[in-house]
């Protein structure tokens, strides 16, 4: 689970096109780091969801890891502007035999938020 950090001042401070287009480029990152069969999902707002399929808890940290530092190095350009952000990510291991999503889901979520609170602009989550 992948969400921009302080969305709410883009929107505030440029406006909710500036803010849409920092969306798009946090998509488009997304999308560079994934593989053809990650499966990667705006989940509401500006948060993001990526399945990563055979994947050990370490590179899916890795993957996080990898993006987080992206986003932070880089910049969405919106007229005259310059417009950083970072990004919190909450990462947990879907076992092949689980079939509840929705509990990995909460899971990852829950990862978001200690990442939140522990100050953003990190990768939190634990090993199974």
């Amino acid at each position: 689970m992948i969400d921009i950090d302080h969305f709410k001042r883009v929107n505030d401070t440029y406006g909710h096109a500036a803010g849409d287009e920092v969306i798009r480029s946090i998509a488009q990152l997304i999308r560079s780091l994934s593989r053809e069969a990650d499966i990667v999902a705006r989940f509401g707002g500006e948060e993001f969801v990526v399945l990563l399929p055979n994947c050990r808890y370490a590179d899916a940290r890795a993957f996080g890891e990898r993006l987080r530092g992206q986003v932070s190095a880089s910049a969405t350009r919106h007229g005259d502007e310059n417009i950083t952000v970072t990004v919190s990510v909450g990462c947990v291991e879907f076992k092949p035999q689980s079939t509840d999503l929705d509990a990995a889901i909460d899971s990852a979520d829950h990862a978001l938020y200690v990442a939140k609170r522990l100050g953003r602009n990190r990768v939190e989550g634990s090993a199974p």
